[in-house]
């Protein structure tokens, strides 16, 4: 019988359900990858340049910092290429095999393109962690991330709750292809979708770019001026589409906004009464992932899914959680302090 964590006890779990069953499976054994400090530590990021992802690599960079046992780290990005990562994927495993690295973090750009490279890092016994987007292969030794797409379907069934189950919305996708994307975007249309009474009357994919989300906000309303709600699978397009909305004369109270946890956009969402929801994706994976390697390392074993919350800030709450010294930029579910936040977002 399948478990339910909501429900079933610990001890149904494991003594009566068996889970373990199904958690074994590739997972490594004790003293598999067993070997002496110091290490040193490959780490491949999807693409930097925005608030998230270099909040991410400074999680990971204190997380080193903080290890005794990792002294060196290679960190190569791959800027939104999937031939790039590719080349860094190969790059690290020959690393690897000359004995220069010790195991690899990597964030896939791609569920299906890494596939094989993937799995031939593994077959080499290189210890090998999947943080914030999955690949579509079963060997690997831990994926670390939250839910995409309970982010999505948390989000989509305030909205849909808040019109009364009809309305007319204007949906923002982030990166094509993307599997944080993938999921978080699935979620909320297949929420969106079993209300025959609302329309989503326009998609389009904005990069999770504040530029690329204000242009095409504007063009949506051009061709959708009568509409109810937003839902947007990235703050910083939200913060965007808010701004927007106020050159236009538009007054964003007047319109629902589902998205996620920006720090400008939550502000703006106090600044002008926006009734919102924000579901939260912290930028935690890549230091939960240091301390999995470290633990590989030293021989013990890990499991091989390590799900965190997705939790979801409704708009009564903004004020709780935004940080108003902290950069815009930045999603409030960070450790890390406002401080050195304003020294990594310029």
């Amino acid at each position: 019988d399948r478990y339910r964590l909501d429900k079933d006890t610990a001890f149904d779990v494991f003594l009566k359900k068996h889970a373990w069953l199904d958690w074994w499976n590739n997972a490594p054994t004790i003293g598999q990858y067993k070997k002496d400090p110091p290490y040193k530590i490959g780490f491949i990021t999807s693409w930097r340049g925005n608030p998230w992802q270099e909040v991410n690599i400074a999680e990971f960079k204190r997380e080193v910092e903080r290890s005794p046992l990792i002294t060196d780290y290679v960190h190569m990005d791959s800027a939104g290429s999937v031939d790039t990562e590719m080349s860094n994927l190969r790059a690290m495993l020959t690393m690897y095999k000359a004995g220069k690295l010790d195991g690899i973090l990597v964030d896939p750009l791609d569920a299906m393109a890494f596939v094989d490279t993937i799995e031939e890092i593994y077959d080499a016994g290189c210890p090998i962690i999947l943080f914030n987007n999955a690949a579509n292969t079963t060997k690997y030794n831990c994926y670390v991330g939250n839910d995409p797409w309970t982010f999505g379907t948390l989000s989509a069934e305030w909205l849909a709750k808040r019109l009364g189950y009809k309305g007319k919305i204007l949906f923002f996708r982030g990166l094509k292809g993307y599997p944080i994307d993938v999921g978080r975007s699935g979620g909320g249309l297949s929420v969106l979708k079993k209300y025959r009474n609302i329309k989503i009357l326009a998609i389009e994919y904005a990069d999770w770019s504040y530029d690329k989300a204000k242009k095409k906000f504007i063009d949506m309303v051009a061709a959708h001026p009568r509409f109810d709600a937003i839902y947007s699978v990235g703050g910083q397009m939200s913060n965007a589409i808010t701004d927007a909305m106020v050159e236009l004369g538009m007054d964003p109270s007047k319109y629902l906004h589902a998205s996620e946890d920006q720090n400008g956009f939550m502000q703006k969402c106090i600044k002008y009464n926006i009734p919102a929801f924000a579901s939260c994706h912290p930028s935690i994976a890549s230091a939960i992932s240091v301390v999995l390697m470290e633990m590989l390392l030293q021989g013990y074993p890990v499991p091989r899914m390590y799900f965190y919350p997705t939790p979801g800030i409704p708009q009564e709450k903004f004020k709780d959680y935004v940080r108003p010294d902290a950069p815009e930029g930045i999603f409030v579910f960070t450790p890390l302090s406002d401080k050195l936040l304003n020294e990594i977002i310029k």
